[in-house]
């Protein structure tokens, strides 16, 4: 190994191995390489434990089946790149509802075993619109075949302060094929709950028929392909679904020290990475123990403020802290949340869109409460300001997307994806990186040409700490991290100032 001055330089000419979880540089002053393979059969699997939790507050229907329908698409990304022995379990977003119940799925955290088997009237197919008569929904199309909901008790409740509407126009109908031709999917049917033709309405069920009764608390193996089951976890009415404690949720799931800690003892193994991703249209409102908020507040809870700044809800910070000690190496645990935020691309609009939210939200005029950051093909949702900070609070190893894409939620699962993929695939280094200017990393492509790669969140790679994969003795060595995973057939070349006061070289 080269020395320059009181630092040791450390040159090293390798290939990344796609599919393993780390590609250890033990040996790094000789200048060894390995071969990228087109997918893992090297390397032992790489162990992940997913958590999902899922809100069944009335308004997420259509983001079920469209979670369960872009399923595959995650699992297909993830398999290119990694070898993965998964396992997976669903749980809901509310804590108060009683369990026992047999018309309720999941509550407090506990795994859901089974799937919903139909949708209630709250989800027939609707469009946001400005309206006060059914006959101002004509501009949809179909004339007369239009309602328009609610039926306001004062016209200054249509739009709230943030210019979001608070009325819509829902599609009646009296057949299946009319729903089906209307909306473009051929799932769709017409629903007749009440027999009363001004409530048939088109509405897209679950698509759970071919489900198992019940399921087991956690899929892996060949059970993977029942997701859809188990995530199809259905909406309810009852107030206790409108007050949401996803993080609260997810804790009590996960704690082996807690309420459900027999689940989630077999459910977690300790040599697996955690995955706990979040799906919401609304914005976490977890409370600390032994708390409640009044159902008054069930609207607009997000405003109140956590602890620390006089309110009611926990810290977020409190929860990315236990969040950390769920795995004895806290870099092996990964969130992500699927939730609403302003569709500007314009950084200062999605701020000024923030605070427009919050201040419409937060108004003390009831019908305001209902107050929304954006809307898509799958519904309207409110600012998931919580879950934004939690993801910020795991710096690499979490990600935001908005359940609002304009693509619809693929694109979000596939961005959680490549999270998860950068988070497994690293490069551990030999020693302690003593100046991270000195650290270089040059890409040679398969074509012969090179590329300096650039680090930072913006970049090609990040300097990572590499946890407990990355330990020589009981130091724990950093990592370089990849946004994109290498090529079959690319080659690095890692140059940094190492610390010379480690010497396990």
């Amino acid at each position: 190994m080269l020395k320059t001055g009181a630092t040791g330089l450390v040159i090293a000419a390798l290939l990344a191995t796609t599919g393993c979880n780390r590609v250890p540089v033990e040996g790094l002053e000789k200048s060894f390489s390995i071969e990228v393979q087109q997918k893992a059969a090297v390397g032992d699997k790489v162990k992940i434990d997913y958590l999902w939790v899922i809100d069944n507050s009335t308004s997420m229907c259509e983001e079920q089946v469209a979670l369960t329908a872009n399923f595959s698409k995650f699992t297909e990304r993830l398999q290119e790149s990694a070898n993965i022995d998964a396992r997976v379990a669903v749980t809901t977003m509310d804590m108060q509802c009683d369990v026992e119940n047999p018309n309720i799925n999941s509550s407090k955290g506990v795994f859901n075993q089974k799937s919903a088997t139909g949708f209630p009237p709250s989800c027939f197919a609707k469009k946001i619109y400005e309206c006060e008569e059914d006959a101002e929904c004509n501009g949809l199309g179909d004339p007369g075949l239009w309602q328009c909901k609610p039926h306001l008790t004062s016209s200054s409740c249509m739009t709230n302060p943030n210019g979001s509407i608070n009325t819509f126009c829902q599609r009646q109908c009296q057949t299946d094929k009319e729903c089906q031709d209307k909306f473009n999917n051929e799932n769709y049917v017409c629903a007749k709950p009440s027999g009363n033709p001004e409530d048939f309405g088109c509405l897209l069920p679950p698509q759970t028929d071919a489900c198992p009764a019940k399921m087991p608390p956690f899929l892996e193996g060949d059970d993977l392909a029942n997701f859809g089951c188990l995530a199809t976890v259905g909406v309810n009415q009852l107030k206790c679904f409108k007050y949401e404690q996803g993080l609260n949720s997810a804790l009590n799931a996960l704690d082996r020290n807690g309420p459900n800690k027999a689940q989630a003892t077999s459910f977690m193994r300790d040599d697996a990475y955690l995955v706990i991703i979040f799906v919401s249209d609304e914005d976490d409102c977890s409370v600390p123990k032994g708390k409640a908020i009044h159902e008054d507040f069930y609207d607009n809870c997000a405003t109140l403020g956590d602890t620390d700044q006089g309110g009611k809800l926990e810290p977020v910070a409190h929860f990315i802290n236990r969040y950390k000690t769920l795995k004895s190496d806290p870099t092996k645990v990964i969130v992500a949340a699927i939730a609403g935020d302003s569709t500007s691309g314009d950084p200062a609009q999605v701020d000024a869109d923030r605070v427009d939210f919050m201040e419409s939200k937060g108004s003390k005029k009831d019908c305001y409460h209902q107050t929304y950051i954006c809307d898509s093909k799958a519904g309207k949702a409110d600012w998931g300001s919580r879950y934004l900070e939690l993801a910020e609070g795991f710096g690499i190893n979490g990600i935001f997307t908005n359940i609002c894409s304009e693509q619809g939620i693929g694109p979000a699962l596939s961005q959680i994806a490549d999270t998860i993929i950068r988070v497994i695939n690293k490069i551990c280094l030999p020693k302690p990186v003593l100046s991270s200017e000195s650290l270089i990393v040059v890409k040679q492509k398969t074509d012969g040409s090179q590329q300096v790669m650039v680090e930072g969140d913006d970049g090609d790679y990040n300097l990572v700490p590499g946890g407990d994969d990355c330990k020589i003795g009981d130091e724990v060595m950093p990592a370089i991290s990849f946004k994109d995973q290498p090529l079959p057939g690319e080659k690095f070349t890692i140059t940094y100032q190492g610390d010379p006061a480690f010497n396990n070289l």
